[in-house]
């Protein structure tokens, strides 16, 4: 943020020493808890995540360079809430929660109610992102896709999916978009896809509606046009490979 001239704090605060006690990535009572000091090196280095949230190493891989891998952490990159962050809407499309912990205690928020706008979170002054838990879910599958114009840059556009089956029918969705505007999440498109066995159509008919709900802004990366049809695109890539995973059909 002060890079980008948008704070000029009078004083900082070194949190790095808390990086003991919240970077962590654990299983606990049917979800995945993630201190908000985790390293995005950590995250794609997990295991855990590789196997029941695919989506997340997905999104890693993709994640500027090296060296911001090896320092940033997932609450950095949270609370930042750029529009072009990629975890912001990996975690949304996973129905994932904030953990906000300040001088009155500790409060769970949606991660789709986490951002206020560009740049703004729900965190108050007083306030500190100190974990994210994601649900798990038995016959899931996730994915992340992107495009962006070169290694270590900020998205062009990308989109997440995940869907959860039962019976060879999808019983829950959750669809993230990022750098499209817009909102971070379509429900139209999720809802398109709920109660229906996955096809072709369908996810055409999902990113479609993906499509219609983004709201891109022209840039030096790309007219609205091109935005756009990037997120539906990419919306459908992710739901094909979601399903695959779901049904333990990737190669």
């Amino acid at each position: 943020m002060m890079k980008l001239r948008l704070a000029a704090p009078e004083y900082l605060i070194d949190i790095d020493p808390l990086a003991g006690e919240l970077g962590y990535i654990r299983e606990h009572e049917g979800e995945v808890r993630i201190g908000a000091m985790t390293r995005h090196r950590d995250i794609l280095a997990s295991e855990l995540l590789a196997r029941r949230l695919t989506m997340f190493t997905d999104a890693e891989r993709l994640i500027a360079d090296p060296l911001v891998r090896n320092r940033g952490t997932i609450g950095g990159a949270l609370c930042q809430a750029d529009p072009a962050e990629d975890l912001s809407s990996v975690i949304a499309a996973l129905h994932g929660r904030a953990v906000i912990r300040g001088p009155s205690g500790e409060r769970e928020i949606s991660m789709r109610e986490f951002h206020v706008g560009p740049y703004e979170t729900v965190v108050g002054p007083a306030e500190m992102l100190v974990e994210v838990r994601v649900p798990l879910h038995e016959s899931g599958g996730s994915a992340y896709e992107k495009v962006k114009r070169r290694a270590g840059d900020w998205a062009v556009a990308a989109a997440g999916a995940a869907l959860w089956m039962s019976g060879g029918t999808i019983e829950g969705a959750g669809i993230g978009l990022t750098a499209v505007g817009g909102g971070v999440t379509s429900e139209r498109a999720e809802a398109a896809l709920v109660g229906n066995q996955p096809s072709e159509e369908l996810f055409a008919q999902a990113a479609t509606l993906a499509a219609e709900h983004c709201d891109p802004v022209a840039d030096q990366r790309g007219s609205v046009e091109y935005k756009r049809h990037l997120a539906g695109e990419l919306t459908r890539r992710a739901l094909r490979r979601a399903a695959a995973r779901a049904l333990g059909e990737e190669a």
